[in-house]
């Protein structure tokens, strides 16, 4: 991540011991990898919301279910609610083409993730809506067999040519 805020020429402060990962103007950002205590997580971001001015979290793009995206979601309204502070998330995702390049897409609010990870489309599932009797069965075949949340989520970080998505050299 500090990496990719370099490439925005935005100075980062990295921290050691407990605490935030990262801070930025006195906003807290938390990095995780790809194991990381989901629990401990949302537990440190509530602690993040009442001693920082603006809380963001950054997670590589199969840490997230859609269960747990629903999580933080839930935790970003409450946040919002509470401290009038909106939960951002970056989502990091490797590129398949190169090894050490990295995809990171940035959310200004974690509610977009979970509603992301939750689109799919009807049609592509093979489901007709001017016969849905013939292909009802085939459409719920493929429902259970190709959807995946995960994969929605690494296809929307992966997309170029967005301005919420940039992309990072690491040297590994």
């Amino acid at each position: 991540m500090t990496k990719y805020f370099a490439s925005k020429s935005i100075k980062v402060i990295e921290q050691r011991g407990s605490g935030p990962d990262l801070l930025i103007d006195g906003k807290a950002i938390e990095v995780k990898g790809s194991r990381y205590d989901f629990c401990r997580m949302l537990r440190q971001l509530v602690d993040y919301a009442y001693k920082y001015s603006d809380v963001a979290v950054a997670l590589p793009f199969d840490g997230l279910t859609l269960e747990k995206a629903h999580q933080v979601h839930i935790l970003a309204q409450m946040i919002e609610e509470t401290r009038n502070i909106r939960l951002k998330v970056y989502i990091v995702a490797p590129d398949s083409a190169q090894k050490n390049q990295f995809y990171v897409r940035e959310f200004k609010t974690a509610s977009y993730v979970w509603t992301l990870m939750g689109i799919y489309s009807f049609s592509s599932l093979g489901l007709d809506m001017k016969n849905p009797d013939l292909t009802i069965r085939e459409a719920v075949e493929n429902l259970i067999k190709y959807y995946s949340p995960i994969k929605i989520l690494k296809e929307n970080v992966c997309t170029e040519y967005t301005r919420d998505v940039s992309k990072v050299k690491i040297d590994i």
